[in-house]
């Protein structure tokens, strides 16, 4: 630290080289663990390698080479008013919607993603769930394999998800564009977010400025946004809910209760409490008791909405569970955290992706920010760091296997809260418009991100041309043998979320009457690794002798003619398709 009198700063060259050290020893603890020990070995560690391992791997070096240049004036920014901010975070939102086109290629490549979306075509029909035909009910779970409500199962196709996120899908849909959804909630964070740094550090403009930009460059937060995944609706609700009680008063409060409702019912109830929870022990370190019990009363409301009634109204609205137990009550919920916690905890692969995905500069301030914390004034309630870091702490410690993700997004509501520590250490530690160091992060940050599209675009792309050809088939049923590709089985779907011609199922989930049921009474086809591995998926060594004996059944049968694409209607689109095979 440099400095004199009441006030020290940290120097730019010390705050880069601990960044470089501290990532260095995580990210070679992380290596050792899961590459060189083989222990927990999973989708996030493929990706870790593909995607994180290497960028963390020049951002540390960047990190180190800048640090002796890093200390000086950089840029002078104006101040950040609304004339400026509104139009940075409307581009924002712009680059997210154009990236669900340009590179998800109009894709939701996980399960996950694709029920929120399955939900939303249903919701947009005023449906709380879509009927099974009857025809197809033998074959539900083929069609349906996971992630599905027990509720009516044997009737209805729903979500295991709650409605929220969908819903808002649902409506943007009506509007014109689903895909809109995760874009709009993304500046509607973003803005919440600048007007709580605009409170909490009003004399700082320089500090607002780090904060807005922390969460701008953060590659988790765009492209995620790009995704129907309910964790955008987590930032920017946690966002919201934070101006609001920042706001204060009955209005603040009052609407801050209607967003943590809101945000509970998005997918699932519990990460609200997460984020909620901290800040009530600031309020009752501050002695604000009736404003404490509001909010934890909330947390109670939330409660019985989602974990309750919710199930209750699935219950009496769709009929008796079927096919898997009902998961949705409180010691279930608290049950499966537990059990994860055991078995599924991964800490050092998914803060590795969190870090990686987020400016190179956001946990380096961020701790400063804590460490910016006066104790005395902590314990009375004075500090809005330690809600903050409390909250952080929570969403990081619960670092669950994720399978796919951009980043870690368990902890992505926590992001806001991350820039806004980043923003509070950077107003303590750092000389004002002093800049130059953020310029250098954000540059750093900035090819870290094109290399993160690029690593993408060629994971998704794969999954996305599989999906098209499997969509263009002319066949009635088209069933997917998962065997030899990664994540195959996530390409059971429908079109835009609603199953139809060809009704797409999992293989593996059907018997060989029911095979023999479907060969006899539609037109069928195959779709195995002879199809998906020459355009590109990743290769997943694992096999079932069950399906060994379907796939010679079909064979016998003449039932497994392959996949193909339908032929061109015109010698122009016989030109396009040659142009597209070379």
């Amino acid at each position: 630290m440099t400095g004199g009198g009441a006030t020290s700063f940290v120097s730019a060259r010390r705050l880069f080289l601990a960044g470089a050290i501290g990532l260095t020893l995580w990210l070679g603890a992380t290596f050792v663990w899961h590459v060189t020990w083989r222990q927990g070995i999973s989708l996030p560690v493929i990706l870790f390698l593909d995607q994180d391992f290497p960028l963390l791997l020049g951002s540390l070096l960047l990190l180190a080479l800048a640090a002796p240049f890093a200390e000086g004036k950089g840029i002078r920014l104006p101040r950040p008013t609304a004339r400026i901010i509104v139009p940075l975070i409307l581009l924002m939102g712009l680059a997210a919607w154009a990236g669900h086109y340009a590179l998800f290629q109009n894709y939701a490549i996980s399960r996950d993603e694709e029920v929120a979306r399955f939900a939303a075509a249903y919701m947009r029909e005023g449906l709380f769930a879509r009927p099974i035909p009857v025809e197809w009910e033998p074959y539900r779970r083929a069609i349906m394999p996971e992630f599905f409500s027990p509720f009516g199962a044997a009737d209805y196709w729903t979500a295991a998800y709650l409605p929220v996120n969908s819903a808002i899908q649902a409506l943007f849909w009506q509007l014109g564009d689903p895909n809109l959804a995760g874009p709009v909630l993304l500046m509607a964070g973003l803005l919440a977010l600048w007007r709580v740094a605009l409170r909490l550090m009003p004399d700082r403009p320089d500090a607002v400025w780090v904060t807005v930009l922390l969460g701008c460059s953060s590659s988790q937060l765009w492209i995620t946004a790009m995704t129907p995944y309910a964790m955008t609706g987590h930032f920017a609700l946690n966002m919201i809910w934070l101006a609001l009680i920042l706001r204060g008063g009955v209005i603040g409060h009052g609407s801050a209760g209607v967003v943590a409702l809101v945000a509970a019912g998005l997918h699932q109830w519990h990460f609200p409490p997460l984020f909620i929870a901290p800040f009530i022990l600031w309020m009752l370190l501050a002695r604000r008791w009736t404003v404490a019990a509001f909010h934890a009363l909330t947390l109670v409301a939330i409660v019985i909405v989602w974990a309750k009634l919710w199930p209750e109204f699935l219950l009496h609205a769709l009929g008796a569970p079927a096919d898997v137990r009902p998961s949705a009550g409180v010691a279930d919920k608290v049950g499966s955290l537990f059990q994860r916690l055991g078995d599924r905890w991964q800490p050092l692969v998914n803060l590795s992706r969190y870090i990686a995905w987020n400016d190179i500069l956001m946990v380096p301030l961020a701790v400063l920010g804590m460490a910016a914390m006066r104790w005395r004034a902590m314990f009375r309630g004075q500090e809005i760091a330690l809600p903050l870091a409390l909250g952080c702490f929570a969403g990081c410690m619960l670092a669950l296997a994720q399978g796919y993700g951009w980043g870690f997004r368990y902890a992505h509501g926590f992001i806001g809260p991350f820039c806004l520590l980043a923003g509070l250490g950077w107003a303590r530690f750092r000389p004002q418009d002093a800049l130059r160091p953020l310029v250098i992060g954000l540059c750093i940050t900035a090819l870290g991100s094109i290399f993160l599209v690029w690593r993408t675009h060629a994971f998704v792309a794969p999954y996305a041309a599989s999906h098209r050809l499997i969509d263009s088939s002319q066949a009635d049923v088209v069933l997917i043998d998962p065997r030899g590709g990664l994540y195959v089985t996530d390409l059971v779907r429908g079109r835009n979320g609603v199953p139809g011609k060809p009704m797409v199922m999992n293989l593996g989930m059907l018997t060989l009457d029911q095979v023999d049921e479907l060969c006899k009474s539609y037109v069928v086809e195959l779709f195995d690794r002879a199809e998906f591995r020459p355009l590109g998926v990743p290769l997943a060594r694992w096999n079932i002798s069950r399906m060994d004996t379907l796939r010679a059944h079909m064979k016998e049968a003449g039932c497994d003619k392959p996949v193909q694409p339908p032929l061109p209607e015109t010698f122009e689109d016989a030109l396009n398709a040659a142009d597209n095979a070379m």
